[in-house]
C-alpha cells in the first residue's frame, strides 16, 4: 500500500473518531436512580445491583423511571454529570443510593470518598463514574479485572 493511501486512510479514521466524539458529547449520561431505602427497591437496589429483580409490572403501573438522563439546566464549561453510587450507614441502617450527580470538571472522580456526609450518617462507599448506567456497581470490578489480569500475566512472564 502506498504512503499516500495510508495517509488518506489515517485521515478518514481520524475524522470518524472526531465525529464520534462530538456526537457522543451531545448525548446525556444515563444513570440508575434508586435507593435501597425505598419500599420494594431493596430487592434490586442494594449494594449489589440486580437488574433482573426490578419489578417491571410495578414500574410500568406506577410510571417509575429507574434510569435517569443527567442533563443539567446549566450549560457550563466547569460542570460535568456523573453517575454516583453511595453506601451509607444511617442510624444503624445500611442504605445504597444511585443517582445523577453534578461535579466540577476539575475535581477528581474519587472526590466523593472525601466529601462530608450528613449528621448521623457514615459513608461506607462512594463512587462516581462517567459511562451510561455505570453506577450499577459491577463496571469497576470488570474494568479492574480487564486491567489486572493482563498485568499479572505480563508480570509473571517477565519473572520467568
Amino acid at each position: 500500500m502506498s504512503a499516500q493511501m495510508k495517509f488518506i486512510i489515517a485521515g478518514v479514521c481520524l475524522l470518524a473518531a472526531a465525529y464520534n466524539i462530538r456526537a457522543h458529547d451531545h448525548k446525556h449520561l444515563q444513570c440508575w436512580h434508586c435507593s435501597s431505602d425505598t419500599i420494594g427497591a431493596e430487592d434490586f437496589c442494594d449494594e449489589t445491583f440486580k437488574e433482573d429483580n426490578i419489578p417491571t409490572d410495578l414500574v410500568k403501573e406506577r410510571n417509575i423511571n429507574l434510569m435517569r438522563s443527567c442533563n443539567s439546566s446549566i450549560n457550563s464549561d466547569h460542570e460535568r454529570a456523573v453517575c454516583r453510587k453511595i453506601v451509607e450507614d444511617s442510624n444503624g441502617k445500611r442504605i445504597t443510593k444511585r443517582f445523577c450527580y453534578y461535579t466540577n470538571k476539575s475535581d477528581p472522580v474519587e472526590l466523593c470518598n472525601v466529601t462530608s456526609t450528613e449528621k448521623n450518617v457514615q459513608r461506607i462507599f462512594c463512587e462516581d463514574c462517567m459511562t451510561n448506567l455505570c453506577n450499577a456497581g459491577t463496571q469497576l470490578a470488570s474494568m479492574l479485572g480487564a486491567f489486572l489480569f493482563p498485568t499479572l500475566a505480563l508480570a509473571k512472564n517477565l519473572a520467568l
